[in-house]
C-alpha cells in the first residue's frame, strides 16, 4: 500500500473551505484504479489529507490527470506537488 500525506496549513476559515472541497470531490477519486480511500485529519492550524493507494504508480496517475487540474484550480500535478507539503510512504496494513 502507498500512503500520501498532504499537509495544508492555513487559517481556520480557509481550512473549513478546503475540508468542504475535499468532501465534495472525494468520490471523484474512485475512478482511479488503485485508489483505496482518503481521510482528513485535523491538526492545530493544519489539515492533513491522507490518501491510500495500492501502489506508487496508482497514486501518480492522479496528479497527471485532468481531474487533478480541475481539483487544483488548473495547476498541473508537477507544479502543485512542488508547492505542497507532501510526504509519501510505503505502508503495510497488519490488522
Amino acid at each position: 500500500m502507498y500512503v500520501v500525506v498532504n499537509t495544508i496549513q492555513a487559517p481556520e476559515p480557509e481550512l473549513a473551505r478546503i475540508r468542504r472541497a475535499f468532501r465534495d470531490t472525494a468520490h471523484d477519486l474512485d475512478q482511479f484504479e488503485g485508489f483505496l480511500g482518503i481521510e482528513l485529519w485535523q491538526d492545530e492550524g493544519a489539515l492533513l489529507a491522507v490518501s491510500r493507494w495500492s501502489t506508487r504508480e496508482a497514486f501518480l496517475a492522479y496528479p497527471r490527470s485532468e481531474l487533478f487540474r480541475k481539483h487544483h484550480k488548473g495547476l498541473r500535478g508537477e507544479e502543485a506537488m512542488t508547492k505542497a507539503q507532501i510526504k509519501m510512504y510505503e505502508a503495510e496494513s497488519i490488522a
